[in-house]
């Protein structure tokens, strides 16, 4: 009885004590910004591995239901049968992703190679070319090279200044070259011994953090149903049942989503970047192998892919021919065509359910906000957001026995609430 007479003045009690809270919360994230920030970014450095083994995890999750699907012991009642199976599933689809990238590393990296190799010992060729070309457009323009040769004439005294009072005085002696050597060059030489070793030492732990995300892909994979079951229980435990429902049903329509895109933007790139590389060789464009794997990287970012990757290989290509620059120019605004219009929708179909303008908006917001990253899983993220809030307005309209037809709003509409007024 006592616990009825003072369960409001409790339940009132413990909404004041949690709206101070919440108050103090803000007050401090507010004002300690700066920590806050690099302690999350320190965290988000230690738990990197971890995220790495989901990523990884998430897109081989297809592959191992696929090839359960193809198993015909699958529906087995024996549960250690199945885990077998299972097991035998993460282990054929890390055997099929090694595959595919050790093929894909094999075919790319020689001709990347090659390409970035030729392309450096031509450089010099290139630089001399330009210089011609320079100086017979400056002949055939004698205002312009009134206006730039001053400017070169400068800049060659400053370079001869610099060697004749820095560097030769330098080299007239032994003595002299080693005090050199020692104050000068030595500082550099370490400054950059120990900028490679960072590299190193980044790539080690680069090379750790694949290992550990391998072994944690392997556990999720495992333990995938398990992991559902248990995020299943504490939504139910917290939740109304039907509000439980609604959260699971929008996390399964969450997964859908992300999952439909990723994968499917990942084999869309993979087959423009085979088709670009077929197709350079085709046309003898200079660098075939780098320029097709620029369009195939770039183009996972949906929209301003095209644009961020054709820039970079139409600059290369210029350098060795200007008019097979303007073709490749052409040959890209037509490959984009292809895949925006008939491969994309093919590969994709809905799995979005976003506008046009909603794509443009989300690659914009979540690739300033985020960078790279933003601009990949901005599309699928804002995907997830935009089916959430329609679902929420199509349920608040259903409560007030209003339609959801967005053909119903448009134009000039009369008051709801009239009896003659469009309902369901």
């Amino acid at each position: 009885m006592k616990r009825e007479k003072y369960g409001p003045f409790i339940a009132a009690g413990v909404t004041a004590f949690c709206v101070v809270a919440a108050a103090i919360l803000l007050f401090f994230l507010i004002f300690n910004a700066a920590s806050v920030r690099a302690f999350f970014t320190t965290l988000s450095h230690i738990l990197r591995p971890i995220f790495m083994g989901m990523i990884l995890a998430f897109l081989l999750l297809p592959i191992q239901r696929h090839m359960l699907a193809m198993t015909p012991n699958q529906k087995l009642k024996n549960k250690n049968d199945v885990r077998f199976l299972s097991i035998i599933s993460i282990v054929l689809s890390l055997l099929v992703a090694f595959i595919l990238l050790y093929l894909l590393l094999a075919m790319v990296i020689p001709q990347v190679y090659d390409s970035i190799v030729g392309l450096v010992m031509a450089f010099p060729e290139y630089i001399e070319s330009a210089q011609v070309w320079l100086l017979t457009f400056l002949e055939d323009n004698p205002e312009i090279q009134s206006a730039i040769m001053p400017i070169y004439n400068s800049a060659a005294t400053s370079l001869e200044q610099w060697l004749s009072s820095d560097i030769l005085p330098n080299l007239e002696s032994v003595s002299s070259t080693l005090d050199w050597l020692r104050a000068t060059v030595l500082p550099n030489i370490t400054g950059v011994v120990s900028g490679v070793s960072a590299i190193l030492l980044a790539a080690l732990l680069l090379i750790k953090d694949l290992l550990i995300a391998i072994i944690v892909s392997v556990y999720l994979l495992v333990r995938k149903d398990t992991f559902a079951a248990q995020s299943k229980k504490i939504v139910y435990s917290i939740f109304r049942t039907d509000h439980a429902d609604l959260i699971v049903s929008e996390t399964r329509e969450a997964y859908r989503i992300m999952s439909g895109f990723i994968n499917g933007k990942l084999l869309d790139s993979l087959i423009i970047g085979i088709i670009c590389l077929a197709c350079c060789n085709l046309f003898h464009f200079p660098y075939p192998a780098l320029v097709a794997t620029i369009i195939g990287v770039t183009n996972v970012i949906p929209f301003f892919g095209p644009f961020i990757g054709a820039i970079p290989c139409i600059l290369l290509i210029f350098i060795i021919d200007p008019i097979q620059s303007i073709y490749f120019a052409i040959f890209v605004l037509v490959l984009q065509q292809f895949d925006g219009n008939i491969l994309g929708p093919k590969i994709l179909g809905e799995s979005t359910g976003l506008a046009s303008f909603w794509v443009l908006f989300s690659i914009i917001l979540f690739g300033g906000l985020f960078g790279f990253a933003g601009m990949v899983l901005g599309v699928p993220v804002f995907a997830m957001i935009y089916s959430i809030i329609r679902r929420l307005v199509c349920y608040g309209l259903r409560r007030h026995k209003l339609p959801t037809e967005t053909e119903v709003y448009m134009g000039r509409t009369g008051p709801m609430s009239l009896p003659n007024g469009h309902k369901e």
